[in-house]
């Protein structure tokens, strides 16, 4: 078969890739560095506006309390001169959900978005949960409650209450998007903030029903690679070809900075790496 010449390949996409940045006006705590990590977000975002690129995403928990301070980290990450997106972090909900919301202006918690060929999903990991914007009256706090003290029960290491789950209407709709994207010839790429794989993380960050996750995404075979954080020392890991990288978090690199310029051709994804975040090439199925 012919392979077709760099002229016919669609253009590479690429786009700006945060984690953790959990900027808040208080001292240091180990190794978290709240108050710095605001300047290390202003030398990342004049750093991207030097670039071409599609947009930028945060992977969450973009304040780490305060809102006071999440105005102040929100007006730096607004200085981007292109489309910028947020997913929702645990530290995130210093608002009520409605209200973190609006301010994100996010209409809703998890939604999806094309470019170029491309479907990008972005998953709510406190869908469920106990907080998070969610009362006690409510059924994704009381499923949340459930599911916690189930993996309590079985002594699971991510049964803590600053992880959560995805429900079964975000899961279908999940699924539908998957094979929305795939019928019009788009490949995916998912965020979520919390890690989806063990392998790819601390155990005790996962997202509680990560092997549930694991499953969709297999059963499908439609995503390329899935980014999260939440586990601020990073991981890669890749299982029936699927990617699944988490991002280091930028409150902890005070000195070297923590983020990533992504491009994802047809046949590979390429990570550059700025700081404490590694390069990676990451082959694609048929590469």
């Amino acid at each position: 078969m012919l392979e077709r010449s760099e002229a016919e390949c669609p253009e590479p996409l690429s786009f700006g890739l945060i984690a953790d940045v959990q900027y808040a006006d208080q001292d240091a705590w180990k190794r978290r560095h709240f108050r710095e990590a605001i300047h290390k977000l202003e030398e990342c975002v004049a750093d991207l506006n030097t670039r071409e690129l599609d947009f930028t995403i945060q992977l969450g928990d973009i304040v780490d309390e305060g809102a006071d301070s999440l105005d102040r980290v929100l007006a730096a990450y607004g200085r981007l001169d292109m489309p910028t997106y947020h997913v929702l972090g645990n530290h995130d909900f210093v608002l009520p959900r409605p209200e973190l919301l609006d301010k994100l202006r996010m209409d809703r918690a998890y939604h999806s978005f094309s470019r170029r060929g491309w479907r990008f999903i972005v998953l709510d990991a406190q869908d469920l949960g106990v907080g998070y914007g969610w009362s006690e009256e409510s059924d994704n706090y009381r499923r949340g409650a459930e599911m916690l003290e189930r993996l309590r029960q079985q002594e699971a290491a991510n049964a803590e209450d600053w992880n959560g789950g995805i429900g079964p209407e975000q899961t279908a709709w999940l699924e539908k998007t998957l094979r929305e994207a795939a019928a019009v010839g788009e490949k995916s790429i998912i965020f979520c903030h919390m890690p989806i794989l063990a392998e790819a993380a601390d155990p005790g960050l996962l997202l509680w029903n990560h092997e549930e996750m694991v499953k969709v995404l297999e059963s499908t075979g439609l995503a390329a690679a899935v980014f999260g954080g939440h586990d601020h020392d990073g991981g890669c890991a890749c299982r029936n070809g699927i990617h699944y990288i988490t991002v280091q978090g930028m409150v902890e690199s005070p000195e070297r900075n923590a983020y990533a310029v992504v491009t994802l051709h047809e046949d590979r994804i390429i990570m550059d790496g700025i700081g404490d975040v590694p390069d990676r090439v990451l082959p694609l199925p048929g590469a």
